[in-house]
């Protein structure tokens, strides 16, 4: 049984390797921590750190690669684990001390080609769903190479296992057929100007409904606010690590002060629109020069 791991490369790939460790020691306690948040000494006083409610746990590190040349904590784990502990680290490359010390280091390159048609194929059929040659080509070219999304759309289709599908719904199904919001939502809230802009006009270009995108703008600056308000007030955030993370890192780019004013300025310009005194994807452009400093 595996107990330190260092997983690497494809995000999707080196979640499920993880995930397959964890499913063998069945934790009944799971700390996850982000390399940017606590040092190596903090870490390993939690790993030493006996629990009389938690007799097995597993210590997760995500984004730990600015720890891969970390030889002293390297050294530290491979002396050995206190007993019912198990500890993984994930980030984008890892290889140096930390991995070179784990009982199981594995760096996943991200699936091309053939190897990415199969990881697909591995989904679908773990989702209980027919892995047909043309499905799979469709949500393959709707991932566009990113793992990720290829299991996010994966899970899409799962919504219509055990019933039919008609052929003419897979494309609108599929990302692809009308871009999606979330480039132009991170770009907002990352506070790029030029690519809240660019990503903008795509889905205008595309048909998106300027009054629903100008809704969905609300809706994340205020999930930024709710994001790091609970983190502030020490409680749990909603949403999955990953979306939490996201979240939190955009909320704290900008601060309490100016997502407030971001939703009063869109309040005033839901007010304007409603009166007709603008059209919602004016309001989306003027939203975007006023609020986003270049």
């Amino acid at each position: 049984m595996v107990r330190f791991g260092v997983y690497s490369g494809d995000p999707l790939l080196a979640e499920r390797a993880l995930q397959k460790r964890l499913a063998e020691i069945k934790p009944t306690q799971k700390l996850v921590f982000f390399g940017d948040e606590i040092n190596p000494e903090r870490l390993l006083l939690e790993i030493n750190t006996a629990d009389l409610f938690a007799p097995r746990r597993a210590v997760v590190v995500r984004w730990a690669d600015p720890w891969r040349t970390e030889r002293e904590l390297a050294q530290a784990l491979r002396t050995g684990l206190p007993e019912g502990v198990a500890v993984f680290f994930l980030g984008e490359d890892l290889r140096g001390p930390l991995a070179e010390a784990a009982e199981e280091t594995r760096h996943f390159p991200r699936p091309t080609g053939r190897a990415l048609h199969e990881l697909c194929a591995t989904l679908m059929q773990e989702a209980g769903l027919p892995a047909y040659s043309f499905v799979v080509d469709l949500l393959v070219e709707a991932c566009g190479g990113d793992t990720l999304r290829l299991a996010q759309e994966v899970e899409k289709f799962r919504i219509w296992k055990g019933g039919k599908l008609p052929p003419r719904r897979l494309q609108e199904l599929c990302f692809f057929s009308q871009p999606q919001p979330y480039q132009f939502l991170d770009a907002v809230g990352n506070g790029d100007l030029s690519g809240a802009l660019r990503a903008l006009d795509t889905l205008l270009r595309t048909r998106w409904n300027p009054q629903v995108v100008f809704y969905l703008l609300v809706n994340h600056i205020r999930a930024l606010l709710a994001t790091l308000s609970a983190v502030e007030s020490g409680e749990e955030p909603e949403g999955p690590e990953w979306l939490v993370r996201r979240r939190l890192l955009q909320a704290r780019r900008h601060g309490e002060a100016r997502l407030i004013r971001a939703l009063e300025l869109l309040q005033e310009l839901d007010v304007r629109i409603k009166l007709g005194e603008i059209e919602a994807e004016d309001a989306l452009h003027l939203f975007i020069w006023r609020w986003i400093q270049p």
